[in-house]
């Protein structure tokens, strides 16, 4: 159903994408309308075109009123910014489906990036001398923390074993 086609009472979908993308369920509660998307001062001369043509829909949505301006009017989906508007289920399905599968093969392409960046650091460190360094110094100081981690456990360890020999036991008491 596209934008044209709603009505009051018609089922709203919105899509709020990010990091924690949220759909929400509402309905149509009025439309304003149908105005051109580009208001200009002189009338256009050209014959033939036709210009996109947007509503204002007010939408209730968990109890709220929400106006969300300058829809396209004759699509079945339209996307602003992070968020994406349907009153079609069957098209915030598709979308849906196309952010799962987006992120998927961005997942399956986590290890070729590992490894371009593994083997480009190893490019760079032949090509440039000072980034060689550099990571030579980043490495070194890496194993010293390292090291000193070790050994501050290996003295708490003592420490501990001291304390225990040092403290009078009940039976020596």
């Amino acid at each position: 159903m596209d934008i044209n086609s709603l009505t009051s009472g018609s089922p709203f979908y919105v899509l709020k994408k990010g990091e924690r993308p949220v759909l929400e369920i509402g309905t149509v509660k009025a439309k304003s309308q149908p105005r051109p998307q580009y208001q200009t001062q002189t009338p256009n001369l050209m014959n033939g075109m036709n210009f996109q043509q947007v509503v204002d829909l007010t939408v209730t949505i968990n109890g709220s009123d929400r106006v969300i301006n300058n829809i396209p009017l004759n699509v079945e989906i339209a996307a602003q910014g992070n968020e994406t508007f349907s009153g079609s289920r069957e098209a915030m399905l598709q979308a849906v489906d196309n952010m799962l599968q987006t992120s998927k093969k961005a997942l399956e392409q986590i290890p070729l990036h590992k490894n371009v960046i593994a083997e480009s650091e190893k490019m760079l460190e032949v090509l440039n001398p000072r980034y060689a360094e550099e990571k030579k110094q980043a490495r070194t100081i890496t194993d010293l923390e390292r090291r000193q981690s070790e050994t501050d456990k290996k003295l708490d360890t003592i420490l501990g074993i001291l304390q225990k020999l040092d403290s009078p036991s009940p039976s020596n008491v």
